[in-house]
């Protein structure tokens, strides 16, 4: 009866200990989802978007040290809608997209921001076979199983290599190259 007694007693302490919250995957709804850049080329101002990419992404509010995410973007598929811009990127001097087609964003650890209500992630974008620290801050509004993800950062594009032999002092394309960030998702489970 004891044993009994000590079974119940400690199923009983554990059903009341908090239990940690896990975090949710999510599906990347493509047609509501972009993964954009800009710059200027001669003064003039452009804006592009890669039509390829695909995510990995598993989080929580509630649980951001299970949060990560996985990025992977088909260079190929960048887009500006200029013919000469179009056919210059996968280039040797610009995405080298003959030696390695994709490039791959991995997060190693998402927060809230400091103010406001927004999330910082900071993780490693590997393009042109070299890996940095890049970080992006993002808005987060989930409704229900759907998740709004807004977000932008900044990529110094010499650090990857991008457009080092034809412009490396930016007297043609900016230096910095900023990344806008739009991903709808559906949870998963």
């Amino acid at each position: 009866m004891r044993t009994l007694l000590s079974a119940f007693a400690a199923a009983a302490l554990l059903a009341l200990q908090p239990v940690a919250a896990a975090a949710s995957s999510w599906t990347v709804v493509s047609e509501e989802s972009r993964i954009g850049f800009s710059g200027t080329h001669a003064g003039n101002t452009f804006s592009g978007q890669f039509k390829e990419w695909t995510a990995e992404i598993t989080l929580d509010p509630e649980a951001l040290d299970q949060a990560k995410a996985v990025v992977t973007v088909e260079l190929t598929s960048a887009e500006t809608g200029n013919v000469t811009y179009d056919k210059s990127l996968p280039s040797a001097d610009w995405f080298n997209t003959g030696a390695k087609a994709t490039a791959v964003y991995r997060t190693e650890e998402i927060k809230r921001a400091e103010n406001g209500n927004g999330y910082v992630a900071d993780g490693t974008l590997e393009l042109r076979d070299v890996k940095l620290p890049v970080t992006l801050t993002f808005d987060l509004d989930i409704e229900g199983d759907t998740a709004t993800m807004t977000g932008k950062s900044t990529i110094a594009r010499l650090d990857y290599g991008i457009g080092k032999a034809s412009d490396a002092k930016g007297a043609w394309v900016s230096l910095d190259i900023p990344v806008d960030i739009k991903v709808v998702a559906k949870r998963a489970n």
